[in-house]
C-alpha cells in the first residue's frame, strides 16, 4: 500500500477561507463531504460564506443485500445522515442538491448519459454561480470520484476556482495517482478550531461506521485507520492548474 505524508505541504491560516466566496462541495457519496471537507465548510460558514453541496450518487451499493435496507430505503438514510451532518456544518437542507445517479455509476466521460449530466450540472452553475468548487481528486481512486472531476471539468463552471480533495488516495493510491506539479499545487487548511464540529458531522454517517446495518456482511464499514486520516487538524487540497 503506497503511504503520503501530506504533513510537508504548507498550512493555510482558517481565515484564508474568506477569499473562497459562494462556495459548492462537490460529494459522491453522503459522508464524502465530511470526511474531505467537513472543516472546510464550517470555517466557510464561520466566516458566513454561502455553502451548496452537490451529491451524486444514490448510496445504495453500500450494503446491497441487506433485506432490512432495500435500495429505496438505504438511498433515503444516507441522504438523512448527510442533511443531519450538513446542520453540524452549517448548511440548511435548502442548499443541498441530490443528483441520484446509481451508486458506482456516476456518468464518466465514457458513459452515454455524461453530456446530459454536465449540460443540466453546468445550469446548476449558472444558477448558484460559484467563486470555488471543492471535487475529489481526479484520480481519487473510486470510479465515482474519477466521474465526479470529469463532470465538474467537462461543465460550465464561470470560472470558479477549482480545489480537489483526497479521500482514497492515501488508502489506496498508487505513485501514478499522486498529482504532478504541473497538474496541481497542494496546500493544508489549518481546521484545528473546527476539528470536534468536523468529527460530529462524521459521526452522522452510522450507516457508513457503525453497525447499524447488521443484515449484510459484505456490506461497506469504514476502518478505524481510515477514519483516523480525517481527524487531524487540517484538510488536504490540491488546487487545479
Amino acid at each position: 500500500m503506497h503511504k503520503i505524508n501530506f504533513e510537508n505541504i504548507p498550512l493555510a491560516p482558517e481565515q484564508c477561507v474568506t477569499g473562497f466566496g459562494t462556495t459548492l462541495i462537490v460529494a459522491p457519496h453522503a459522508d464524502d463531504e465530511s470526511l474531505g471537507c467537513g472543516g472546510v465548510i464550517s470555517l466557510l460558514r464561520k466566516y458566513e460564506q454561502t455553502v451548496y453541496i452537490l451529491l451524486l450518487s444514490d448510496g445504495t451499493l453500500s450494503h446491497p443485500n441487506s433485506k432490512e435496507y432495500p435500495a429505496e430505503k438505504l438511498r433515503d438514510l444516507r441522504e438523512n445522515e448527510m442533511l443531519d451532518a450538513a446542520e453540524i456544518l452549517g448548511v440548511t437542507a435548502e442548499n443541498i442538491i441530490f443528483c441520484r445517479y446509481p451508486d458506482r455509476n456516476v456518468p464518466t466521460i465514457q458513459h452515454e448519459g455524461f453530456d446530459a449530466s454536465v449540460a443540466s450540472i453546468s445550469k446548476l452553475m449558472d444558477k448558484i454561480k460559484p467563486q470555488s468548487i471543492f471535487v475529489p481528486w481526479r484520480r481519487d481512486p473510486h470510479p465515482d470520484h474519477q466521474a465526479a472531476f470529469q463532470l465538474i471539468s467537462n461543465a460550465e463552471t464561470s470560472n470558479a476556482k477549482i480545489y480537489e480533495y483526497p479521500i482514497w488516495l492515501k488508502e489506496l493510491g498508487e505513485q501514478e495517482d499522486l498529482p504532478t506539479a504541473e497538474e496541481a499545487m497542494p496546500f493544508r487548511l489549518n481546521i484545528a478550531n473546527v476539528l470536534d464540529k468536523k468529527q460530529r458531522a462524521i459521526s452522522q454517517h452510522r450507516s457508513q461506521i457503525t453497525d447499524l446495518i447488521s443484515d449484510d456482511p459484505e456490506g461497506f464499514r469504514l476502518s478505524e485507520e481510515m477514519l483516523s486520516q480525517f481527524n487531524v487538524p487540517y484538510e488536504t487540497f490540491f488546487i487545479s492548474k
